[in-house]
């Protein structure tokens, strides 16, 4: 994949087609997060960062990586020897990548408009910066046969309405804004509306397509035919790639669309757009009553696995297995459900250093060994069921703690248990809320490099807006609407220290009604992860009386929910070692 040639040939390339600069987002046509394997190439071919969001912005002369605070520690590692330099985005006194370009006057600049959006490259434009239709994907001679994933059904009892009336709720709402057609492009409100899923992204169970919804031209979906086998009512369907010509013929219906998330090609070719959200995108995140239901179920069933993968921690800690080895006994222990068909991201598993970067994973040929020697193993993982998207964090003790350590993760727990506990007036968005959290670090001067908190999608993406906790607007994000009944958010603040370690406690909270009276209808929180919470360094003279009794109420109800999954008794006991209440001496 990478070498500094490759970059040598694009810049020759710049300098033939008289463009400043090249932009490559990590990114595709439908502004994933996550993206599939053929839509990495580019970036890999040109850098050697491997993680999961940021922009390689090549010169002439120079490469430069921008990317934010969570993988800091990652690319200064992995950028090591490439000549590309780290641009710490969002970190004081940095600017920003639009800015970046404008200061140094990189322009005529070179992108992909089918991986910006709309709203990203009117951005640039308003900043003075120009830009060129532009691809150098001839200069990758990577080649990748991409298996073909099926598309499947969701079964009527995982899901509270079937797609027409989806589609119809859709169309209302599009007609408020005075459009006669809604063109959907994300792929995980598409998987939404029409109550199917894929397996085109690892870890994303969505697909590549676009949908096309109208009373006046009808209801259209574009995708590879090789991936559906089974007809739609009511949906005609094309290739994928027919999508540019079928706007183009129907350029002058008025169309909601959505800037922030379609790309400019697409954008481009319609004459009457009618810019705003798709209605799909807070109906996603609203969880019907059957995705509650289920969802509860599945969190209990991967409660399960994490317990089963704690005793087996410790069981086998003197055996100096790897983080790798540890990672994917997880994974075999949530396959031993049924309804577990995949995890809903590569398990992040961290000792020591590595659990200072936050989104840090072991692969079988890049892993450390773990021992008594560490303090911590921090556990990020999560599942995709036939019934729901999981995402939990725990920080398992297996050394001695440090005062500091103990201190950090005390800390911890106490953020966590503030915005769990929290009761809200109807309108907060979790910007309202992030501070309950970040208060006990900034009091000490400290902070986490990353929201506090996101929200989860329904047996579909682990990250979803427009719910979230994050004490200041990030854009892109796009996770600052208020908090609504059915909504599902993570807390998970945490504690990154470099070169030492790293600790996380992360829960699923789902939004509620708490009361209403004469001064409005107030929200409260409800936790849905089940999964024990380390005890054994914690610093009690920390905790107040509340702090002691959230706790030890929790590990009730996680007593409650597991103890009547498993028969096995040596397993029972161990739950009820983790869950014992504790009390200040």
């Amino acid at each position: 994949m990478f070498n500094k040639n490759n970059v040598k040939l694009l810049q020759e390339e710049l300098k033939k087609k008289n463009l400043k600069a090249y932009l490559i987002f990590t990114s595709d046509a439908h502004d994933n997060e996550y993206v599939g394997k053929k839509y990495l190439l580019e970036r890999l071919f040109f850098s050697p960062f491997s993680g999961s969001a940021g922009q390689v912005l090549i010169t002439q002369n120079d490469t430069f990586l921008f990317t934010d605070g969570r993988y800091w520690l990652q690319a200064e590692k992995e950028l090591k020897g490439s000549g590309i330099k780290l641009i710490k985005d969002g970190d004081k006194d940095v600017p920003s990548l639009k800015d970046f370009i404008k200061e140094n006057n990189l322009f005529p600049l070179g992108i992909n408009l089918k991986n910006i959006t709309e709203s990203k490259y009117e951005a640039f434009l308003k900043s003075g910066v120009q830009i060129v239709d532009t691809s150098f994907k001839y200069l990758i001679d990577e080649k990748l046969n991409e298996e073909v994933h099926k598309v499947f059904k969701l079964n009527d009892d995982l899901v509270s309405l079937n797609y027409k009336e989806k589609i119809s709720i859709i169309l209302k709402e599009a007609a408020k804004s005075g459009a006669d057609a809604n063109l959907v492009s994300t792929l995980d409100d598409i998987a939404f509306i029409l109550n199917l899923r894929g397996g085109d992204i690892p870890r994303n169970p969505v697909f590549y397509s676009y949908l096309y919804l109208s009373k006046i031209a009808g209801n259209h979906l574009f995708i590879d035919k090789n991936k559906i086998d089974f007809e739609l009512d009511d949906i005609t369907i094309h290739s994928y790639e027919d999508i540019f010509g079928f706007l183009s013929r129907h350029k002058d219906i008025k169309t909601l669309v959505d800037p922030n998330r379609i790309n400019a090609k697409a954008f481009k070719l319609l004459n009457q757009p009618i810019k705003g959200r798709n209605p799909s995108y807070l109906m996603k995140a609203i969880k019907g009553e059957k995705e509650i239901l289920n969802t509860k179920k599945i969190q209990a069933l991967d409660g399960l696995a994490l317990l089963k993968f704690q005793k087996y921690l410790e069981e086998n800690i003197d055996k100096n297995l790897s983080e790798y080895d540890y990672s994917s006994k997880l994974e075999e222990f949530r396959k031993e459900c049924p309804l577990c068909f995949d995890l809903s991201f590569d398990t992040i598993a961290a000792v020591g250093k590595n659990a200072a970067m936050m989104h840090y994973e072991p692969t079988k040929s890049n892993h450390s060994i773990v021992s008594k020697d560490d303090i911590e193993l921090l556990v990020d993982s999560g599942g995709q069921y036939y019934g729901g998207t999981t995402d939990t964090t725990r920080t398992f003790l297996i050394g001695k703690p440090t005062k500091e350590f103990i201190h950090d993760y005390t800390l911890t727990l106490k953020a966590l248990i503030a915005v769990s506990s929290t009761i809200f007036l109807e309108g907060s968005s979790g910007q309202t809320i992030d501070i309950k959290a970040r208060e006990f670090f900034w009091k000490e001067g400290m902070d986490y490099k990353c929201g506090t908190g996101h929200g989860v999608g329904y047996i579909l993406n682990v990250h979803e807006g427009p719910n979230g906790f994050r004490y200041k607007k990030v854009p892109e994000r796009d996770d600052q609407d208020p908090l609504k009944e059915g909504m599902i958010t993570t807390i998970e603040p945490g504690v990154y220290k470099q070169d030492k370690y790293g600790i996380r406690i992360e829960n699923n909270l789902l939004c509620k009604k708490a009361f209403e009276n004469d001064q409005g209808r107030f929200f409260k929180f409800e936790t849905i992860t089940y999964v024990p919470i380390e005890t054994k360094c914690l610093d009690l003279n920390m905790m107040s009386d509340e702090e002691i009794d959230w706790l030890n109420d929790y590990h009730k109800m996680v007593y409650d929910a597991l103890s009547n999954l498993t028969k096995d008794e040596e397993l029972l006991k161990f739950l009820r070692t983790k869950t014992k209440a504790i009390n200040k001496k």
